[in-house]
């Protein structure tokens, strides 16, 4: 980034941007990059299960969901993700 290599805000961003650009190796390496600057922000949790779903990695996917959730019980845009993850035509574990 040349704007502010810290600013987690911003990989967050670029991670929205590679997800809706159907890129998910890219969108998982700025929101793991979003995480590590900001470990208890719900967001990063959200952009990293977000990333791991596009990648088709349920499972992982549910437990950066979870982590979300644990930061902020009234998430409700987190919530729905790990509704979504959760659902049996992924195959994902059935007891989270």
């Amino acid at each position: 980034m040349v704007l502010d290599p810290d600013d987690a805000v911003l990989f967050s961003d670029r991670s929205l941007c590679w997800l809706q650009l159907g890129d998910g190796k890219k969108a998982l390496l700025d929101a793991n990059r979003c995480r590590k600057m900001r470990p208890h922000w719900p967001k990063a949790c959200h952009r990293q299960g977000e990333a791991l779903m596009l990648l088709k990695d349920y499972e992982g996917a549910s437990e950066r969901f979870w982590d979300g959730l644990k930061l902020d019980p009234v998430d409700t845009d987190i919530e729905d993700a790990l509704r979504t993850c959760m659902c049996p035509c992924h195959g994902t574990v059935e007891n989270l």
